[in-house]
């Protein structure tokens, strides 16, 4: 039969991979399906009409139709062209990987249901699952990026089991998986979205010693908690080829009652460049917005290598500044403090500081160059003025 899986686009501007959907084609393959994987996040200038447009040509038996968000998949399953389409199955997935096995044993038993009236597949292991077909994307595609520009792409080392439990992949199936998509697709860096490494102490003791003694000459990017970092473990992160750390933060850690996240944080950022490792942090951002650049202050201050900004998906009230225009002004803010911190650091605290405003009054720095929007320059005055 041929299949059809259809990823919707998520609401992140950096998409990774439907690894999902991936792991569920080689389960489809197995089954002699002939299967394509349809990424409709790698076009958003096109409405679903345009995107689904393949789908006259390829002319599948099954499409399966999977995303994040409840109203898209109504709106995508609208759009489909029914003449071409005779089966039709949507699906809640995950971008990160997490939902691997329910999707697919949920996709497997629905198959099963309608074949033979009854469900024939048994709950599926996260270590016996095969490996993704990830020849069916076009990874070349996703704007994935290793430090120094390289293409990256992800892997996934956990998942949701059936009962809820989280469970993280045995290290040698995933140091052979790793060495299988360095032979086949010649990538060498890697991104792991999600969990945070260090939840499991021991598991990654286990993970980076393998890393070490397979020699894959592999760089990787991972989400880690400040907390439980410390030298050793950033020495052997290194040693096993860690390029880049991602740290989650949001208001709450950052304004704990005693600021200990803060000192671990700076701690960190400045141990990983000692090992030559780069650090960066998706920061949330929540209401109360006036609260914003107080939060983006601070976080200009560990030494982060980068950061970027997410939205808390809310609906704005009128008045109220939209996700985008959030994250554009909380860059200009974080982008100034930086600006100022590097004159600091170079000319001492008080001439630095000095020196910076002088440059001020006599125009725009060049991390000013992107104007606020005529729509949002009273926001972005207000929020500022708070600051």
């Amino acid at each position: 039969m041929k299949t059809a899986l259809i990823a919707l686009p998520a609401t992140e501007r950096l998409i990774d991979p439907p690894l999902s959907l991936a792991y569920l084609a080689t389960l489809l393959e197995q089954r002699h399906h002939i299967v394509r994987i349809y990424d409709l996040g790698l076009e958003p200038q096109l409405n679903l009409e345009q995107l689904l447009q393949p789908l006259r040509s390829f002319r599948p038996g099954l499409v399966i139709v999977a995303g994040e968000q409840p109203d898209l998949l109504v709106s995508a399953l609208s759009a489909l062209p029914r003449d071409t389409v005779s089966g039709v199955l949507s699906v809640a997935m995950q971008r990160s990987g997490q939902d691997t096995l329910h999707l697919c044993s949920g996709v497997l038993q629905w198959l099963d249901q309608q074949r033979n009236g009854t469900a024939l597949t048994t709950q599926l292991s996260l270590d016996r699952l095969p490996l993704p077909a990830r020849h069916l994307l076009p990874l070349e595609r996703y704007n994935l990026r290793a430090v120094g520009g390289a293409l990256q792409t992800t892997l996934i080392v956990g998942a949701i089991e059936h009962d809820g439990r989280f469970v993280l992949r045995q290290p040698a199936a995933i140091v052979a998986e790793l060495r299988r998509i360095s032979h086949e697709f010649g990538l060498r860096h890697y991104r792991i979205p999600e969990p945070a490494l260090t939840i499991d102490r021991p598991w990654l003791d286990e993970f980076l010693a393998q890393l070490v003694d397979a020699q894959l000459g592999i760089g990787w990017e991972a989400s880690v908690q400040a907390e439980a970092l410390d030298a050793e473990l950033l020495r052997q992160m290194a040693r096993a080829g860690c390029e880049n750390l991602c740290f989650q933060l949001d208001s709450a850690s950052l304004f704990d009652a005693f600021g200990r996240l803060q000192l671990r944080l700076r701690q960190a950022v400045t141990s990983a460049h000692r090992y030559g490792i780069f650090a960066h942090a998706r920061l949330r951002l929540e209401p109360p917005y006036e609260a914003i650049p107080h939060l983006v202050d601070v976080a200009a201050t560990f030494g982060l290598d980068a950061v970027r900004f997410e939205v808390v998906h809310t609906r704005p009230l009128d008045g109220e500044p939209t996700a985008s225009q959030l994250q554009r002004m909380a860059s200009q803010i974080y982008d100034r403090r930086r600006d100022r911190q590097r004159f600091e650091q170079q000319f001492g605290p008080l001439i630095g500081a000095l020196l910076w405003y002088a440059r001020a009054l006599r125009g725009p720095s060049p991390c000013d160059e992107m104007p606020i929007e005529p729509e949002t320059a009273g926001q972005g005055v207000a929020l500022q003025k708070r600051w």
